[in-house]
């Protein structure tokens, strides 16, 4: 149950791959509601001045169940109302569930990727591997100091070298921690 109650929470599995389901939910509830209220407002306008569109919405509400439904006072109104509310968060909790399940399918498709080998850093590589001036090749093709590497590339390394620790430390203790080693 713990594995999956991270997963559950409405924010963001893992902030490289997923996005926030809040976040969705709120603009998919905010957009089908915008759209829905101007539909049922250019419905109900032309019912107060005319009826031109009432008779699509008498329709509609027979196609949905109510077999004998006509629009004859303000109650049938709220019922009209009623009905596209639940039809836009009956609309909102599907579009939710179909970027749950996309969330989840980029978490394990990113944690996958992620818990695999680690590749090589430079300074691992086999001789052979390696240009006539000892570095590696690839786009920097030539030897970098530790102290010109970033902490992140140093954390590469450590993590390749499986120093202990690694994880607390700063770039200076990344870099006598690799010294070592």
């Amino acid at each position: 149950m713990d594995r999956i109650a991270p997963l559950v929470r409405p924010s963001v599995v893992d902030e490289r791959s997923a996005f926030d389901l809040q976040a969705v939910a709120f603009l998919v509830a905010a957009v089908l509601t915008g759209v829905f209220v101007i539909l049922f407002l250019l419905a109900f306008l032309p019912w107060l001045m005319a009826g031109a569109l009432t008779a699509a919405v008498e329709s509609l509400m027979r196609q949905v169940g109510f077999s004998k439904f006509t629009v004859d006072s303000i109650g049938d109104w709220v019922l009209v109302f009623v009905v596209g509310a639940v039809a836009v968060a009956i609309l909102v909790v599907a579009v939710t569930a179909i970027a749950g399940v996309a969330n989840l399918l980029s978490y394990h498709l990113t944690s996958r990727r992620d818990h695999g080998p680690a590749t090589p850093a430079r300074s691992q590589l086999p001789s052979r591997d390696r240009g006539t001036n000892g570095a590696a090749e690839g786009p920097l093709g030539e030897t970098v100091s530790y102290e010109e590497r970033t902490v992140d590339e140093l954390y590469a390394e450590a993590r390749y070298r499986d120093i202990p620790g690694r994880s607390q430390m700063n770039k200076a203790e990344l870099i006598r921690a690799l010294r070592r080693r």
